[in-house]
Order: structure tokens, then C-alpha cells, then sequence
């Protein structure tokens, strides 16, 4: 066992004083690290994001993961009002939600917008592996694309 001062406690004294400190600091301590985020947790906060591609047009940014190795990743797409992705197809399913404004989805090979569903902001779509198909944003469009990797993505027409 540890060794321990036999020193009479009395209230308001310097020992007892210097104890409910030590015990005050041991206390911070333990919820300071119980605070910290586990180990492998991930938060990105929107500021955060690096969008790539041309403003106007489609643009993508990796959240966490990594599409091309093994395992899930999110990808983040913002698409801006009245931009489409031609038809394609992925190698794996992939799931959608969007976070702001609305995604338009189509299936088949070519684009059809009298054809589309809507997917407003909040809502969950889940996309099968091969599967022919096209996207549109309605007001500035932000989606997340959650997948496991490796994954791909197939033009239609080339």
C-alpha cells in the first residue's frame, strides 16, 4: 500500500485544504481527458470543407476516408441550380443525403428531367452497385455520398 501522512485532520487546516486541492485537480483532470473525442472520431465542420471543381459546375470534397482504398468514406457533392451529372454508374451502392436544397435523380442513359424524383434536404436515397443513372440540383444542392471504397464511377456515354 502507499504510505500515509498521519496528520490530524481539521477543517480549514493546510492539510486538509491541500487534499481538497489535489482532489479538485485529479477531478479536472479525469473530465478533461474524458472530454477529448475517442480515438478514430471524426468531426468536420462545414468551414472545413475543400471543395474541388470549377465554381458553376459540379464540385467534390473527401469528409473523411478515402474512395480509392478499401473501407467507407463520405464524399461531400455541392452542385449549383440547374447543373447536371450526365448518367453513370458506380461499382458499389452508395448511399445519399442531402443536406441543402434539392437532388434531382433519374435513371437510365440519358438525362430526362420529366422523369426525375425529387429529394429534398433531410432525405435519404440508397443507390445499387451498376445501376444507370443521373443527378440534378435544384437550388444550390449539397449532398453527402457515403460508400465503401475502392470505388468508382463510369460515365455512360464517354
Amino acid at each position: 500500500m502507499f504510505p500515509v501522512a498521519r496528520k490530524k485532520l481539521v477543517a480549514g487546516g493546510r492539510y486538509h485544504s491541500a487534499m481538497r486541492y489535489a482532489l479538485f485537480l485529479v477531478g479536472l483532470a479525469l473530465t478533461a481527458v474524458s472530454a477529448q473525442q475517442p480515438s478514430g472520431h471524426v468531426m468536420v465542420q462545414p468551414d472545413a470543407i475543400q471543395w474541388r471543381g470549377a465554381a458553376g459546375g459540379l464540385q467534390t470534397a473527401i469528409a473523411e476516408g478515402n474512395p480509392q482504398a478499401g473501407g467507407p468514406f463520405t464524399m461531400m457533392l455541392k452542385l449549383p441550380d440547374g447543373v447536371w451529372i450526365q448518367p453513370h454508374f458506380h461499382n458499389v451502392d452508395k448511399r445519399l443525403v442531402v443536406i441543402k436544397g434539392e437532388l434531382l435523380m433519374g435513371h437510365g442513359d440519358e438525362v430526362d428531367a420529366s422523369k426525375v424524383s425529387v429529394l429534398e434536404a433531410g432525405g435519404v436515397a440508397v443507390m445499387p452497385a451498376n445501376t444507370h443513372h443521373y443527378e440534378g440540383g435544384r437550388g444550390e444542392t449539397i449532398v453527402a455520398l457515403i460508400a465503401n471504397g475502392p470505388f468508382t464511377t463510369t460515365m455512360v456515354k464517354k
